[in-house]
């Protein structure tokens, strides 16, 4: 009779493992709008950490919307543990794609932490920004690294904000041109010339880098 149980259980531990395979498998199908449309069913439904799943691959990509929800969901602790640290970081990252809302939401975060855990948080952005640029030859990356410069950083930088702008439009983001001459107006003319070196040497690095990925 034992036995029976035993082989029983572990018939219904096998059943339940593959049903969940089945059902994380279907998801590789889905194009990215389908498979944020998923985690938003799941979300009403109640089954917020496989909705927070769904949000946090998501935001690896970029995806707008994922990103924004990521940083609510950390804030109120919903899917996930309460993380007020990464609820800040998704909501820079929210804030860089003109989100109205994250902007004025990083204040009320900012009460939340200690003033060091504030500005160590705000330098994985550029981080982050950073590695989109390099590995992924992403220029709005690059632009989003001089508007966090010029604007959202705690520590406002108009020479790095100048240099990633005019990466971003040399990388063919031509909209970025305003923002660069902007800034550039606000940077001593000797220090132009260096920064625009610098943004030449980083275009040679990443188009050889990356040419030579392609190679491989």
């Amino acid at each position: 009779m034992k036995q029976f149980i035993l082989i029983s259980l572990a018939f219904m531990l096998i059943k339940q493992f593959s049903l969940a395979e089945t059902s994380t498998s279907d998801y590789k199908y889905l194009n990215d709008m389908d498979y944020y449309n998923s985690g938003v069913d799941l979300y009403e439904k109640g089954e917020f950490k496989k909705s927070f799943i769904v949000f946090f691959n998501l935001s690896e990509k970029g995806n707008k919307n994922a990103i924004f929800n990521l940083s609510n969901m950390y804030f109120e602790g919903i899917g996930t543990a309460q993380d007020y640290s990464n609820s800040l970081k998704y909501t820079w990252l929210c804030s860089l794609n003109g989100n109205k809302k994250c902007l004025n939401k990083i204040k009320s975060i900012k009460d939340k932490l200690e003033e060091d855990e504030f500005l160590k948080i705000s330098t994985t952005i550029p981080e982050i920004l950073e590695n989109g640029y390099v590995n992924d030859n992403n220029p709005i990356s690059a632009f989003q690294l001089g508007y966090w410069y010029e604007k959202i950083s705690p520590e406002i930088d108009f020479e790095k904000s100048y240099l990633w702008y005019s990466v971003s439009v040399s990388s063919g983001l031509y909209k970025a041109m305003k923002m660069r001459d902007r800034v550039g107006k606000l940077i001593e003319k000797k220090k132009i010339t260096e920064i625009q070196l610098q943004a030449n040497e980083i275009l040679t690095k990443n188009k050889y880098f990356n040419s030579k990925k392609d190679v491989e």
